[in-house]
């Protein structure tokens, strides 16, 4: 893994995190085979118009509904899927089928199909531009899928400055705008954004570990170490600040140090392959080649494709 990709995945781990801080808001974990969690029905009861139905077909829109959130609570997304689908079916006119349409495009990005997830959204946004829930979600799928520049103009059409510190949504979209900001290369602006956050939620560990990474790119490399390793003393289970850590001593060329970081990762998870794969890559800078092809065969082992470590593989012989 070169160094772009791990940058990746530490965004996406990061934004993963700041996902379980968010209440009142649909959330869905960026990857394949992520859940959702949804509003239920009656929160979006009055836009939907609900009480205005009398017809049958509409008290069994209405029935497909209900069940349709609670199967999204339950994770059971094929059969929310069809149910929504069997509403629209029922009423294609209904006013607020804008909320169904978007809660299948949740389900499409819980199912990691992003782009069919960005199409849907975009047609809600484009009938319903003040729809907040939705202009969030395809903040972060567009994060998700690289399109960082869409990602920043979508956060900033949320205005979260104006609804910090108590807004958890507004939170939620300060740490994305500083995340593609990040991607960006804008490290001054992510920098911003992520004070202002930490400002209203100083123990946000995901803020903590980006605002790190970022004075790394900053060229305060020194100034990065030591915050992460006070985020390491308050998070000492914490894998995630333990491989952020790692990483940026990689990238200071101190090998033995981030070796000492992976070394407690692999501890801590010793069936996670990453972990094997990044100690590996510290054992080649420090000679111990041996060691090195352990690693790699350990991760091999446990699922890492051979070619994806082939070139670290070179380097031991």
């Amino acid at each position: 893994m070169n160094t772009a990709h791990r940058t990746l995945s530490l965004l996406l781990l990061l934004l993963a995190m700041a996902c379980t801080g968010l209440q009142a808001q649909t959330i869905v974990e960026l990857k394949r085979g992520g859940t959702v969690r949804a509003k239920n029905m009656d929160d979006y009861k009055e836009e939907l118009r609900l009480n205005e139905r009398e017809r049958a077909d509409s008290m069994q829109y209405t029935d497909h509904l209900r069940r349709a959130f609670n199967a999204l609570h339950a994770d059971s997304l094929t059969l929310a899927e069809s149910l929504f689908r069997q509403a629209l079916k029922l009423r294609p006119e209904a006013p607020g089928n804008y909320i169904l349409h978007y809660n299948l495009a949740l389900i499409d990005v819980a199912r990691g199909q992003l782009p069919t997830a960005l199409d849907a959204l975009d047609k809600v946004l484009k009938e319903h531009p003040d729809f907040g829930d939705a202009r969030l979600t395809r903040a972060e799928c567009l994060l998700a899928a690289g399109r960082h520049a869409e990602a920043v103009a979508d956060c900033d059409a949320l205005r979260p400055e104006a609804r910090m510190p108590a807004d958890a949504a507004a939170r939620r979209t300060l740490f994305i705008r500083a995340a593609a900001k990040y991607a960006l290369r804008r490290y001054a602006d992510c920098r911003a954004d992520l004070l202002t956050l930490l400002h209203a939620d100083p123990q946000n560990e995901s803020a903590l570990l980006l605002e790190a990474l970022t004075l790394q790119h900053m060229g305060q490399p020194t100034e990065a170490i030591n915050k992460l390793n006070l985020i390491v003393a308050a998070y000492p289970q914490s894998a995630d600040a333990l491989a952020t850590r790692a990483s940026v001593l990689y990238g200071m060329k101190r090998y033995a140090l981030a070796r000492a970081d992976y070394d407690r990762l692999v501890s801590m998870q010793p069936r996670e392959a990453e972990w094997l794969v990044e100690r590996a890559r510290c054992l080649v800078a420090l000679g111990e080649k041996t060691a090195a092809r352990r690693d790699l065969d350990k991760a091999v082992q446990l699922g890492t494709p051979q070619g994806v470590v082939q070139a670290l593989y070179n380097l031991t012989r």
